[in-house]
């Protein structure tokens, strides 16, 4: 997760992981926000970190292909 934070960082983007225990349902958040979404973000809910991280990346993906490999 280091790494896919530190990308972002030079994509000029900005990621949040938040993990909630008070939430009894999908605790865990990941948002990634930043001028090149042009003032949007990306906001992903789930059961587990690699849900959200997986969602954020392939909606980061669909925007940007050649700039965020899928692995």
């Amino acid at each position: 997760m280091p790494e896919l934070l530190a990308h972002l960082g030079e994509m000029g983007l900005v990621g949040l992981v938040k993990i909630d225990g008070e939430r009894e349902r999908k605790p865990w958040t990941v948002v990634i926000s930043g001028q090149r979404l042009d003032g949007a973000a990306i906001r992903v809910d789930g059961h587990s970190l690699d849900y959200c991280l997986r969602h954020a990346v392939a909606a980061l993906h669909k925007l940007f292909p050649d700039e965020l490999a899928l692995s």
